[in-house]
């Protein structure tokens, strides 16, 4: 049983798929025996101007900031955001980055090469080649946003895993992306930056955090030292959801830490 649970991965109703307020959140938490959240709003930046980000992201930077005064001394709360497509416009990607004053800055990629969130993608039609071509851009992907490197830490590494096995039930071998991963991971270590284990497809068909405990061992075999846990929760009674599982993969992984994070600073919290 872990006693200082903190998770680094929710949304509050600033984002579009999600459903209550920071202050509800903050309360479910509590009676969750969470000890600290970092509020992490989506924010698209294709489609910056067309969804209206700036405003819901400015609004969830001031539901947090009222959110620490009202839980002082019982819960941490953390100002974030979940950026994706982060290289579509990489000058305006760092203006954004400088108007808020973000305590953690995640890194993810929702949407294909062609710009759909792939949440609405049927794999059941696409071809086992139309699979591989994906999955092969995905981690490039990253890749170079590895090496952009103004985040903290990366959600979710194998978050195409969510849909394509866990909702369409097509078993995909990662082996032939290895390279890819490798590099991602190196970089991430090399570069003192965090990966993510995404605790959501515990209680999803995956059945499995994002990434699996293979990856959270190779990082740490590349001198990986950071690792934020988050439920990715979209509704408050998922918070702190599989975040005790995260802290025993941790440990079954070598680290004796978890990553937490303040004004861009990683804070390292002992898991027992």
């Amino acid at each position: 049983m872990f006693i200082n649970l903190f998770d680094s991965h929710t949304h509050s109703e600033n984002s579009f798929d999600a459903s209550h307020s920071v202050t509800f959140m903050c309360e479910k938490a509590i009676e969750a025996g969470v000890s600290g959240i970092c509020v992490t709003d989506h924010c698209e930046l294709k489609d910056y101007e067309k969804d209206r980000y700036e405003m819901r992201i400015t609004q969830s930077v001031f539901d947090v900031n009222k959110a620490k005064r009202i839980f002082n001394g019982r819960l941490a709360v953390m100002a974030g955001v979940e950026l994706s497509d982060v290289l579509y416009d990489r000058q305006f990607t760092e203006r954004v980055l400088s108007r808020f004053p973000f305590d953690m800055v995640m890194v993810s990629q929702h949407n294909s090469a062609q710009g759909e969130d792939i949440y609405f993608s049927n794999f059941s039609e696409w071809t086992a080649g139309e699979i591989d071509e994906y999955l092969s851009w995905y981690f490039s992907y990253l890749l170079q946003v590895a090496e952009w490197g103004n985040f903290d830490t990366v959600g979710h590494l194998t978050y195409p895993l969510r849909y394509i096995t866990g909702t369409h039930k097509i078993q995909v071998g990662l082996g032939r992306y290895e390279d890819q991963i490798d590099q991602i991971l190196r970089t991430v270590a090399q570069t003192g930056r965090a990966i993510e284990i995404n605790t959501s497809g515990l209680s999803q068909p995956l059945g499995d955090t994002m990434p699996g405990i293979r990856y959270v061992k190779r990082y740490r075999e590349l001198g990986g030292e950071y690792i934020t846990l988050g439920s990715d929760a979209h509704s408050a009674d998922a918070v702190g959801r599989g975040i005790d599982a995260a802290m025993q993969m941790l440990l079954d992984a070598g680290f004796s830490y978890f990553t937490f994070y303040k004004q861009r600073q990683p804070l390292q919290m002992k898991i027992i």
